[in-house]
């Protein structure tokens, strides 16, 4: 059995359901229960995918229970409130990465350099026999943040900067628009999600006018326009249309799919 492991912040929901609908070779999904996937869940069961709902505990035995053919996807979605604190996020990053690999073939990790705070993930991992990927940048480079992965980019997420002309941008993606109130206290903009006028004075203290609406062509959030429309009337932004894509996530899950066949040859020669 073949399996990889994606631990990821929920923020990338939708690229990781994406990435499954359009994965036939995957034989089974296993998503580990916790408060924070309640959204992936929902998700694949309205796109009529069948998956296994689990316990931590239960890991284990779900896995010797696979067919020796069955490519598996572990999915394990962490909360948004690990972005508060850095030190926080990075223990819990590598807390699951420890955990996970005594089951798979490979993990993917889907962060970016989070304020630098995973940057040394594979040195820090180095020793595991199971590669560990984190989205990167065609380059090779480690993606930012979340907004640069939906923009493709540092490249695109500069020019997407400028395209305000130097007014400050605040990013929605599908996801952030659906819990930008959430992601306001995480980002220490307000303590109270409802205090928008709080909210407001910081905006307006930073320079923000503009909200940039990153379309990814995905819409598994289908209230993505109302909410934008939604964050924009609170603070009265100007709506500025961004052209998204999934390219750093559907690239950044091949190349960790290919370092199964990469170490599995390796073993093979040795």
């Amino acid at each position: 059995m073949t399996l990889m492991s994606i631990i990821a912040c929920r923020i990338f929901e939708d690229e990781i359901v994406h990435l499954i609908k359009n994965d036939s070779q995957i034989t089974s999904i296993i998503v580990v229960d916790s408060l924070d996937a309640v959204g992936i869940i929902r998700k694949l069961s309205e796109n009529a995918i069948d998956h296994i709902v689990c316990s931590p505990n239960q890991i284990g035995d779900l896995i010797r229970s696979e067919q020796d053919t069955n490519y598996c996807l572990l999915v394990n979605i962490l909360g948004f409130s690990l972005d508060a604190s850095p030190q926080l996020l990075k223990e819990s990053v590598y807390k699951e990465i420890s955990i996970m690999s005594e089951y798979a073939d490979t993990i993917l990790i889907f962060y970016g350099l989070c304020g630098n705070v995973l940057g040394n993930l594979n040195r820090d991992f180095a020793h595991l026999s199971c590669p560990v990927h984190i989205l990167r940048e065609e380059d090779g480079e480690i993606i930012d943040d979340c907004i640069g992965a939906s923009l493709g980019g540092r490249e695109p997420y500069l020019r997407a900067l400028k395209e305000t002309g130097g007014e400050g941008v605040y990013f929605l993606t599908p996801m952030g628009a659906a819990f930008w109130k959430e992601m306001a206290v995480i980002a220490r903009l307000t303590n109270d999600p409802d205090n928008t006028v709080m909210t407001k004075i910081v905006f307006d203290y930073a320079g923000y006018k503009n909200v940039g609406k990153i379309n990814t062509g995905l819409v598994y959030e289908e209230s993505f326009d109302a909410k934008v429309e939604e964050f924009a009337q609170a603070f009265d932004f100007r709506i500025v249309d961004m052209q998204g894509t999934v390219k750093i996530a559907e690239q950044s899950y091949q190349r960790a799919k290919d370092s199964i066949t990469k170490k599995r040859a390796d073993l093979n020669e040795t």
